[in-house]
């Protein structure tokens, strides 16, 4: 299914407004946030790359999930 010219603005709007807020989360949030939803590595993967704990891994994705809301809540 091809996209109109409208969903393909629509689209890279939501992407740079979601790369923006990804960007402007502490740094090991969005290095995590970013390690897992967009190359698809699991927590437990982070955090023996990283040589920390599962949990801090799993605590910092979900408090930048969090943040992200927040931001994004606020741009619209």
């Amino acid at each position: 299914v091809a996209l109109s010219p409208h969903e393909l603005y629509e689209r890279k709007v939501t992407m740079q407004e979601l790369h923006a807020a990804i960007t402007s989360l502490p740094d090991k949030q969005a290095k995590r946030i970013y390690a897992h939803f967009i190359l698809g590595m699991t927590k437990q993967d982070i955090a023996r790359a990283e040589g920390v704990h599962e949990k801090v891994v799993r605590v910092a994705i979900e408090r930048g999930l969090r943040r992200l809301e927040k931001i994004l809540k606020n741009s619209l």
